[in-house]
């Protein structure tokens, strides 16, 4: 599957970050998708998979926001099925959590082996859908409109975006996360990176041709963060209350010059 997903000239992007499991933060953002028009594209920047155990459940921690439980088994067929009534406008990039089932490096966030413990819910039919899935999830996704879209803050050393191409996503099963980092430096900063210098993410917006990065990854409990002139990041589910998240809604056909050109209520939206 093609590593860089180009948006179209028209129409609206709704992008939104780390569902981790959550269902009905999902659902929701089909409703925003659907009242936005038949021209609207929904990208969501990464970790689709992977909520809070049972033992988080029962004993929910005021910094995990609004409590809910991990259908990450209902929420990737909640998926396939959005993108097959949505045919081309239903999107996911590749997230940390969502490379570990496809040769990434495992996760320890809930779960000692995260991929381990979603894969021991499902059928091998079951798992071979997700792997299935998450093999077709591109890296970044970037539109005319100035927009790039990633998983982790803009730190990645690209020069051009054909390095997508040449980028080897598994193998790296039995790594460590920080060693994964440290010597796949492209990929991992791609995935892992929490913060980007101005240098860094003017670097790799020149790469791709944008003026704005958009991502994910870190919670934002205030919703969003402006980093700089050019990065946003920002949270739609995980971890923060149901009043506090938000998605990005973006006119394709328009351009946004900085990040300070998305003001709140009009680009930067609740998702509840």
């Amino acid at each position: 599957m093609p590593r860089l997903l180009r948006l179209p000239e028209r129409g609206k992007l709704l992008a939104a970050t780390d569902l981790q499991g959550n269902l009905g933060d999902f659902e929701r953002l089909l409703t925003h998708l659907d009242a936005a028009g038949p021209d609207a594209w929904l990208v969501l920047t990464g970790d689709l998979v992977h909520g809070p155990d049972e033992d988080t459940f029962n004993h929910w921690p005021d910094h995990l926001g609004a409590r809910y439980r991990d259908e990450s088994p209902r929420l990737v067929e909640a998926f396939i099925e959005a993108q097959r009534a949505r045919p081309g406008r239903v999107h996911c990039l590749l997230g940390n959590h969502d490379h570990a089932h496809i040769g990434g490096p495992a996760t320890a966030k809930f779960h000692d082996d995260e991929r381990a413990a979603l894969e021991a819910r499902l059928s091998p039919q079951g798992r071979a859908r997700l792997k299935e899935l998450i093999s077709s999830f591109p890296l970044v996704a970037v539109g005319r409109c100035g927009a790039v879209l990633l998983h982790a803050a803009p730190g990645a050393a690209f020069d051009d975006a054909a390095q997508l191409d040449g980028l080897k996503l598994d193998g790296y099963d039995d790594w460590h996360f920080s060693d994964f980092i440290a010597e796949v430096p492209l990929l991992g900063a791609l995935l892992w990176a929490r913060a980007a210098k101005p240098a860094q993410s003017q670097r790799f917006l020149s790469a791709f041709g944008g003026t704005v990065a958009l991502y994910g990854h870190d919670i934002v409990r205030e919703g969003y963060d402006k980093a700089g002139d050019d990065q946003l990041c920002f949270s739609t589910s995980f971890g923060l209350d149901d009043k506090a998240k938000v998605y990005v809604e973006l006119d394709l056909a328009a351009h946004y010059p900085d990040v300070h050109a998305l003001r709140e209520g009009r680009e930067l939206l609740k998702l509840w």
